[in-house]
């Protein structure tokens, strides 16, 4: 039996916003189908079961199937549910099921079964407890006894359905004063003093004065470095005496400091566990100008082999101006960092800057034609032509037999305007299908104007070269129309679209965004009343031409803002205004544009902006314009 994945473990970043089919565009299918669904609802089994009888030969018939069979789940004999399971392996809701089918049987305290239907550890906490005590009562206690201790060794609350398995770790004598203390140690790391304060109260008494401890520490850290000389050297206090540390120095840098040498000397670290908790106080110190702090931080980082840490200070240096010490820097990062573009563009640049300037472009010439950010600024250092390689999929619909039947199912649910299941079946699909199989699905979905669907396609696929698949041109008239009302290109509106939601036009984040260009509720409220445009609040927003509208006119006003600068522009749209004003304010006029880009401190800013201008260069390519990196202007102004 195979292990069961969770539903929710299916990679869908964005939910589908509500909306109901027009009937009379409907199939009579289609109409059979819905009223079949409204009759099940509503408890009508008697015309549920006419119209599922009309409905075996379509599409969308398991999905009737399903419900049917899990209207009266606990009376279902265990063949039956293995075998509905295995007749529909390849529908997403077999996973469902399987999940519904396992509390059905925990719930019954039925753990042979269980046991027989569940052969392998589920994913889920929740799941993965039923399993574990089915064994414990099935027989295999080693299992059960393993499988408990790691499931309780968690920095956060455990789900309540593993309380029968914690207590019978703790009958098998298990649940011991050491095992609660390395998860009080746990619940310190993740900062959850309510849990750890819970743990403490479950010790022995003859363990309570070293929770004691570790809760007092956790309060007080600036005691960190007494406890480190004062205990012996084990590796519970070791742990301990690190965790602390990391909390004094997220508390009081300047302490930390002081506190350094002491704390690590009194648990002996080795060298490298030294430069380890040293690299936790330099990233807090990383934006820190104080210059006793500042000073420290450098000379703990030159011993240091983080290029995480590098390369934040690199960004540093880059605010400052100072090319020497950008050099220094870059020098202290791993062979393999500086093999990559990135690296080597910097490399060149501070050539550039040092006056080795026949170096420098010998160097951006060996980067040029690659897909890819520091290649296409090597490009306009040179001044030579940007060209993206780009690769064609050509459709072959034969190769597709194999899963017509998905298809056919997406078909239908996106007429019934169903997205999200549509959305579950296709991932579902890219999950099993072949490499090239994905790149037809890709091809397909392109041609039946899925565009979401398609460059879900080609992620999957690492169709990185398929340029014309990963971007779709999707809503023409709207970026067309929008793109001459607010008199800013149609690539770059396109590109934003494509960066923020992929062309998903019912997309909602996880913060709210919604739909094309991924407008917050409140900012498309204050645009419309800055355009005079009649919101009808956040439903409206998975309207392509209500969307494109709002956020065609927001960007417009960052462009506004920032002197008509795409660049300050796509990280105010990301970041915030405010943000990138004090940006520029900490800079003051000492960067250019590509140092600008790689100073902002924001690592889904940074790309997101380098993202979206390489984005307006593949659809400027993709409709035969010509191809433009930075405006004259954008390369003139200082920052």
């Amino acid at each position: 039996m195979s292990g069961f994945v969770l539903i929710s473990s299916l990679s869908v970043p964005m939910v589908e916003a509500s909306a109901s089919p027009d009937s009379r565009q409907m199939t009579p299918h289609q109409r059979q189908y819905e009223a079949a669904i409204d009759a099940i609802e509503s408890g009508d089994l008697h015309q549920f079961q006419r119209l599922k009888a009309q409905l075996r030969d379509y599409p969308l018939y398991p999905y009737l199937d399903y419900r049917d069979f899990t209207r009266n789940l606990s009376k279902k004999p265990h063949h039956a549910v293995t075998n509905f399971i295995q007749r529909y392996s390849t529908m997403p809701f077999a996973n469902s099921l399987r999940a519904d089918y396992l509390t059905l049987l925990a719930d019954r305290g039925d753990w042979k079964t269980l046991i027989a239907f569940q052969s392998d550890v589920p994913r889920s906490d929740r799941y993965q407890c039923q399993y574990y005590y089915a064994h414990s009562q099935a027989g295999n206690q080693a299992l059960a006894r393993s499988g408990a201790k790691s499931l309780y060794l968690s920095g956060q609350s455990v789900d309540s359905s593993c309380n029968d398995l914690f207590d019978f770790l703790s009958e098998q004598g298990l649940l011991t004063g050491d095992l609660i203390l390395q998860r009080m140690l746990l619940t310190f790391d993740a900062r959850n003093r309510s849990l750890m304060r819970y743990l403490l109260r479950q010790l022995p008494e003859a363990d309570r004065a070293v929770g004691k401890q570790v809760l007092d520490l956790y309060d007080q850290p600036e005691n960190v470095a007494d406890f480190s000389k004062r205990s012996y050297v084990t590796p519970f206090n070791q742990k301990l005496t690190r965790l602390a540390f990391e909390r004094l120095a997220r508390k009081d840098e300047a302490q930390a400091i002081r506190h350094f040498r002491r704390t690590v000397e009194g648990q002996h670290y080795d060298k490298r566990e030294r430069q380890d908790i040293a690299d936790y106080l330099i990233g807090q110190l990383m934006n820190d100008d104080e210059p006793a702090l500042a000073g420290w931080r450098d000379r703990m980082l030159r011993q240091s082999h983080d290029d995480g840490l590098l390369e934040r200070r690199f960004r540093l240096a880059l605010i400052e101006g100072d090319w020497h010490a950008l050099d220094q820097w870059r020098a202290l990062l791993s062979e393999a960092a500086q093999q990559s573009l990135k690296w080597r563009y910097w490399q060149a640049r501070i050539k550039l800057e040092l006056g080795d300037s026949a170096s420098a472009n010998q160097a951006f010439a060996s980067m040029l034609g690659e897909r890819n950010f520091y290649s296409v600024a090597a490009a306009q250092h040179l001044d030579k032509p940007i060209s993206i390689p780009s690769r064609t999929a050509v459709l072959k619909e034969a190769g597709l037999m194999p899963i017509n039947d998905v298809l056919a199912r997406v078909n239908e649910l996106i007429a019934l305007d169903k997205i999200y299941a549509a959305k579950r079946e296709w991932y579902y699909v890219l999950q099993r299908a072949s490499d090239e199989q994905i790149a037809l699905l890709a091809a397909y979905a392109n041609k039946k104007h899925w565009y979401h669907f398609a460059v879900q396609a080609t992620i999957a696929g690492k169709m990185w070269d398929h340029l014309s698949l990963r971007f779709p041109l999707a809503h023409q008239w709207w970026f067309e129309f929008f793109s001459r009302e607010r008199g800013v290109d149609k690539t770059t509106l396109m590109a934003l679209s494509r960066q923020e939601s992929a062309f998903f036009t019912r997309a909602v984040s996880h913060v709210g965004a919604r739909g094309l260009m991924q407008l917050m509720p409140g900012t498309a409220r204050e645009t419309s009343r800055q355009l005079g445009f009649d919101y009808q609040g956040p439903a409206s927003l998975s309207d392509p031409g209500v969307n494109i509208r709002l956020g065609s006119g927001y960007l417009k006003m960052m462009l506004d803002r920032f002197d008509s600068n795409r660049i300050l522009a796509f990280a105010a749209y990301n970041a915030g205004p405010h943000r990138v004003s004090r940006w520029l304010e900490r800079s003051q006029g000492h960067m250019d544009a590509i140092a600008f880009i790689e100073s902002i401190p924001f690592y889904e800013t940074r790309h997101y902006v380098q993202n979206v201008l390489m984005f307006d260069i593949y659809y400027r390519q993709l409709l035969g314009e010509p191809v433009q990196f930075l405006s004259a202007h954008e390369l003139a102004q200082r920052y």
